[in-house]
Formats: C-alpha cells, sequence, structure tokens
C-alpha cells in the first residue's frame, strides 16, 4: 500500500469517525429531547384532550353525551353554548360541535368544601395540583382523582360522543354525580345528589388508567 494510499485511508476513516459521532451527538439529543418531553408530561397540569375523528360527519349536528362507557347517552339539541346540565351557579357543563363534527367539552369539579379540583375548558384541561391526589391522561381521555383517591373526573372524547363521568359539589357542600350505574334493568346511566336525606354520594367511578401516572402515564387499565 503507498503513501497516497494510506492518506486515502486515513481520511476515509476519519471522516467515518465524524460521522458517527455526529450521529451519537444527534441521538443524545433527540434522547435528550424526547426524555424532556416525557418528563414534562408527567408532571403536566395542563393539557388538551382532542377527539379521535368520527368515522363521518354526524347526520344530526348534536352532541352525545354518554354515562360513561355504559351505552347510555343524553344527546344535546339545545341552544350553542348552553349548559346541558347546570349543576349549581358557577359551574355547568356544556358540550357542543365544533366545524368538523368533533366535541368540545367545558365543566368545573369542585370537592365538598367548594375548592377546584379539575376544569375543562373547551377541552383544554387543568388540575389543581393542591385538590387533586393524582391525575393520567393521554392524547383523548382524561382522569383526575381527588385527595382521598376517588376518581371525581373520568372523560373520554370519540367523535360527536364524550363519555363522561363525574363527582362534584357546589360551594354550599351539595354533591352531584353523573356516571355508570347499575340498575334493575342493569348498566345504565344514573344522576345522583345529596340532599336532607341523602347526605353523601354513593356512586364511585372505576378508574380507567394505571398508577401512578408517573411510572404509567397513558396507560389504561382496561
Amino acid at each position: 500500500m503507498t503513501n497516497g494510499d494510506l492518506h486515502k485511508l486515513f481520511y476515509v476513516v476519519a471522516w467515518a469517525l465524524g460521522a458517527l459521532a455526529s450521529v451519537a451527538v444527534l441521538a443524545s439529543w433527540l434522547y435528550g429531547k424526547r426524555s424532556d418531553e416525557e418528563k414534562a408530561a408527567r408532571s403536566a397540569v395542563t393539557g388538551v384532550l382532542r377527539p379521535t375523528a368520527a368515522p363521518e360527519r354526524p347526520r344530526f349536528p348534536f352532541p352525545d353525551v354518554e354515562f360513561g362507557d355504559s351505552g347510555a347517552a343524553l344527546r344535546y339539541a339545545g341552544p350553542a353554548g348552553a349548559p346541558l346540565l347546570r349543576i349549581a351557579e358557577d359551574s355547568a357543563l356544556t358540550v357542543a360541535l365544533d366545524e368538523r363534527g368533533l366535541i368540545r367539552v367545558s365543566t368545573l369539579v369542585r370537592d365538598a368544601s367548594g375548592g377546584a379540583v379539575a376544569e375543562l375548558v373547551e377541552n383544554e384541561w387543568r388540575v389543581n395540583p393542591g385538590g387533586a391526589w393524582d391525575r393520567n391522561h393521554n392524547g383523548n381521555a382524561l382522569e383526575v382523582r381527588d385527595r382521598s383517591g376517588d376518581v371525581v373526573l373520568q372523560v373520554r372524547l370519540v367523535g360527536n360522543r364524550v363519555q363522561l363521568q363525574m363527582k362534584t359539589f357546589d360551594a354550599h357542600g351539595n354533591g352531584f354525580f353523573f356516571g355508570k350505574g347499575i340498575g334493575p334493568e342493569g348498566v345504565g346511566g344514573i344522576i345522583e345528589m345529596t340532599g336532607p336525606m341523602h347526605p353523601s354520594l354513593e356512586a364511585r367511578i372505576q378508574p380507567i388508567f394505571r398508577y401512578p401516572s408517573d411510572r404509567h402515564l397513558g396507560e389504561l387499565a382496561l
């Protein structure tokens, strides 16, 4: 092998090593970026739910609110922007469809002392770290557990339908539950409210996510 061949080999090896170093730096940067994004997602207290696309635009342009995954649902056909359910003076459930036929949901969940636990404003969610024990989420679903560990908000958006369960209170401590339950005819939807003869909410919401969320972010239990 001549000196010229050795020089050529040296340059080829040097170029290859440089290319490998560049790839390693890029891989390290991408891994670090993904790691940072995962850390941010695991600690996030805000986010946006994005409905999965409906198979086709609904024939009747009204949103459906299903009691969890019970199959029982309410169809809202009232004025745009008006609440489907009025829970308290400053808390309501509002649903609407956008121009693509995808659902938009707004509601507020409070604890028995009147403190805000979680809020949805047209699919943008916020969780109060001081009022919640944990929360888990993925692209189209959110679940929030209060300081006692009970699930108080569970929402999953699919096209023009929201699968919803929630347990909330008004400023006076009156409780309200909307979700799945078992009645004389089997699984269906129930609405439960507290009162003089019914001082506490008995319904419970079965979690759909795995916990703790920092180890099982986005993992469904079912």
